[in-house]
């Protein structure tokens, strides 16, 4: 008799998880994957931050370089006592505020292994923060590299563009609508990278295919997209308001310490879902059979 009298039997199985149980809301999955995957998330928020610093760097210098002198003019002609201390401030808060965002829509090889890792957390599945970060990094380097190429060539098309069609619709009221159409277009093109990475570190395809099915999935779940986008966002702008409305300064940071990781997890609970209905409906048949059953 194992036990006394069965009462002490560790071996005897329990009742188990009841098969007619209903499934979990999303929402409520997303908060126990975010707690039990906290201080993975962190190091891996972390990791990916130190990999990134090269591209990190060139990123801030550019950004600086374009904020400063737009910057400088605002505080000129504001009331700012302290124009001096208040402009550094702002200036090194908006670039990790942007270079925050950067690290969640994509800057390359460094996102795909992050990626990867969100994607597998966000799927409830076992994932190596280290070893499966680089291993991801290495098998998709060309295509990540290409994506951030194109990323870079739009980005600068975008900003030439609204310089121009800025200055040219004071004059032409054709110049200020064509203003308004490039804005929406690069919207567009922002809802395209909820889908790129997980896509590119998903399937085997190339990258025009990756931007063409981007595109498709943005449209096919254009009010989706637009909610995540606009949560992704407004997570995004956490840490900056807090430093604006306290001026505690080390809230910037959370971007590069657990934030990114936080907004990544929500990206691809979304892209997941999106992806079973489009690419892998099997996944979801599956899903339904097993509640139905």
């Amino acid at each position: 008799m194992s036990g006394f009298f069965g009462l002490f039997n560790y071996d005897k199985p329990g009742p188990g998880i009841p098969d007619d149980l209903p499934p979990k809301p999303k929402y409520q999955v997303f908060f126990e994957v975010l707690f039990r995957k906290f201080w993975k998330l962190c190091w891996l928020n972390i990791l990916y931050t130190l990999v990134s610093l090269p591209i990190l760097i060139l990123l801030f210098l550019v950004l600086t370089n374009y904020i400063y002198p737009y910057l400088h003019n605002v505080l000129s002609n504001s009331n700012v006592k302290d124009i001096k201390t208040t402009e550094t401030i702002l200036l090194y808060s908006i670039n990790l505020l942007l270079l925050g965002s950067f690290m969640n829509f994509g800057i390359g090889p460094t996102t795909a292994g992050f990626t990867y890792i969100v994607r597998n957390f966000a799927r409830e599945q076992h994932a190596w923060i280290a070893s499966d970060f680089f291993d991801t990094l290495k098998k998709n380097l060309k295509e990540s590299i290409i994506v951030f190429f194109i990323d870079m060539f739009v980005l600068f098309l975008f900003f030439v563009n609204i310089r121009f069609y800025t200055i040219m619709s004071q004059k032409y009221l054709m110049m200020f609508i064509l203003k308004y159409v490039i804005i929406f277009l690069f919207i567009i093109y922002i809802m395209m990278h909820l889908f790129i990475y997980p896509m590119l570190i998903t399937y085997n395809l190339k990258v025009r295919q990756i931007f063409k099915n981007a595109f498709i999935c943005s449209i096919l779940k254009l009010p989706h997209t637009i909610g995540i986008l606009l949560i992704m966002v407004i997570t995004i702008l956490i840490p900056f308001v807090i430093f604006i409305s306290t001026g505690f300064l080390l809230a910037v940071f959370l971007y590069f310490i657990l934030w990114v990781s936080i907004v990544g997890l929500i990206q691809n609970f979304f892209t997941n879902y999106v992806f079973n209905i489009y690419l892998n409906p099997e996944n979801l048949n599956n899903q339904e059979n097993a509640q139905q059953d």
